[in-house]
């Protein structure tokens, strides 16, 4: 039976909004892409699991590139256009000597695998797909049969149906309550709303019969968010009211 508690991992304050993040489970490495509203030109972040700085506002080449994904150690951007995916482009930067980095002009991005990206000439609009090796930097033709699909171990938790157990019943959960299963025990989420009539987000870790721990994640929210959290192995990563800050919780 766990003993382990729920502790806070960190809590990361970013220069600009976030937009997207992407995970590296495997290299324990989150990809944050930010845009200045003042003109909506992105920059790139990178932490690790424990909220240290790896990259730090990575200014793109244009406002056109977004944040792809992160793999290998490795920060991946495609080029997208309003106008036409001919001006796409694929740009891989490491992530602990940006300097290091190569942009193709002639690629489209199709996907993630294990290992690389999966590259289509610019100039062919379907069918034909290269493998670019992240390790390598080399860009090969390989049988599709030899892709493995990129797992980011992202776990998303489900809405609970049951029986609202014993234990949960002393909380005013607002709306759904969420649970995810971890080893021998449970994690608890739902919105409860305070004073001010905004919302704060509980945490809660139990076995099937008793609670174990209960934190209030984040607060002061004025809406909730469509994903209440996101869980890689017991790590669980919250965004706050402000958009610019980012907090996680081992669980």
């Amino acid at each position: 039976m766990t003993n382990q508690t729920i502790s806070k991992a960190f809590n990361a304050v970013f220069t600009y909004p976030i937009w997207r993040i992407e995970i590296d489970a495997e290299s324990r490495l989150i990809a944050v892409e930010t845009r200045n509203p003042a003109d909506t030109r992105p920059y790139f972040n990178v932490i690790t699991f424990e909220g240290n700085d790896v990259l730090q506002d990575f200014q793109a080449i244009s406002k056109e590139w977004v944040l792809a994904g992160i793999q290998c150690q490795k920060l991946i951007l495609k080029k997208i256009s309003s106008n036409s995916p001919i001006d796409a482009g694929v740009q891989i930067i490491d992530c602990y000597q940006p300097n290091q980095q190569e942009t193709w002009f002639n690629y489209l991005f199709v996907e993630m695998v294990n290992g690389g990206i999966l590259l289509r000439p610019k100039m062919i609009e379907q069918g034909m797909q290269l493998f670019l090796d992240l390790k390598t930097m080399s860009i090969e033709n390989k049988k599709e049969e030899s892709f493995k699909p990129f797992d980011n171990q992202i776990v998303y938790p489900v809405i609970y149906n049951g029986q609202i157990p014993q234990f949960l019943t002393d909380f005013s959960a607002d709306g759904e309550i969420w649970i995810s299963a971890l080893d021998d025990y449970f994690i608890w989420a739902f919105y409860e709303k305070n004073t001010a009539n905004h919302y704060q987000i509980r945490i809660v870790q139990s076995t099937k019969e008793r609670l174990i721990d209960a934190v209030i994640a984040v607060d002061q929210l004025p809406l909730k968010f469509f994903n209440i959290y996101f869980l890689v192995n017991k790590q669980i990563f919250l965004l706050t009211d402000n958009k610019r800050e980012f907090v996680s919780y081992l669980v």
